[in-house]
């Protein structure tokens, strides 16, 4: 599905991503984890151009999408839902639920897709007339996630999507992750929970200073002892 061949992407003169690879295949959840500032951000934004590459190449469905912009790339099913959630504080539920379904493909099925979305959360369908504002942390995340949704993904790349959440609100938006996946929808997602997203993912990757330097299938990282080596400085 999504294939990167020894990508570079910075900011100006600084290269911040360097020579890295990867994949994800259909169907598949695959973590991106490693600690602060060692560039997963940086990566899932050049995957949806939101960040300038200048190296290397990114394909999805063996399409070369690298030079696309990104509402093209919106448009071939590759859907990011960004920390901090970036909701319109003033629009209600609902209407922001909407304005994921801003492409042609997507508004086709909105009605079926809002309805998908409110079974996966059920609380937004109470609520869908409160602004965004007014929710709590997780509310809002799972608002975000819904907007994803309703612009029919392919896959979906979720960028530390319990940041700030509790535990237990953490828990509820992985299972919630799971369901997602489940309808066949790819998802790359980056997290701090590393041993939680482990359990939920098929493959991981670990990054370091802009480098993939170790990956595999998740249960096998999870137990591995480089991981803690290079995740936790033991």
């Amino acid at each position: 599905m999504l294939q990167i061949k020894n990508l570079f992407v910075g900011y100006g003169k600084v290269t911040i991503i360097q020579d890295l690879s990867m994949k994800i295949d259909s169907g598949e959840v695959v973590a991106l984890i490693g600690a602060n500032g060692t560039g997963k951000t940086t990566l899932v934004r050049a995957i949806s151009k939101l960040n300038t590459v200048s190296g290397g190449t990114i394909t999805f469905d063996g399409e070369n999408i690298t030079d696309l912009s990104p509402d093209k790339i919106v448009e071939k099913g590759i859907i990011q839902v960004p920390e901090g959630r970036k909701l319109f504080a003033q629009m209600s539920v609902r209407e922001n639920l909407e304005m994921g379904a801003f492409t042609k493909r997507a508004r086709v099925n909105e009605k079926e897709n809002l309805e998908y979305v409110y079974s996966v959360f059920p609380e937004l369908k109470a609520m869908e007339k409160q602004a965004c504002g007014n929710l709590s942390g997780g509310q809002q995340q799972m608002v975000a996630i819904g907007r994803s949704i309703m612009a029919e993904p392919k896959l979906l790349i979720l960028d530390e999507p319990s940041i700030g959440l509790s535990p237990i609100t953490t828990q509820h938006m992985f299972e919630a992750i799971r369901t997602i996946n489940k309808k066949g929808i790819s998802i790359l997602i980056t997290e701090q929970n590393v041993q939680d997203v482990l359990k939920m993912a098929n493959r991981a990757y670990v990054m370091q200073q802009g480098k993939i330097v170790l990956s595999g299938k998740a249960q096998e990282i999870s137990k591995s002892e480089e991981l803690k080596k290079i995740y936790l400085g033991m």
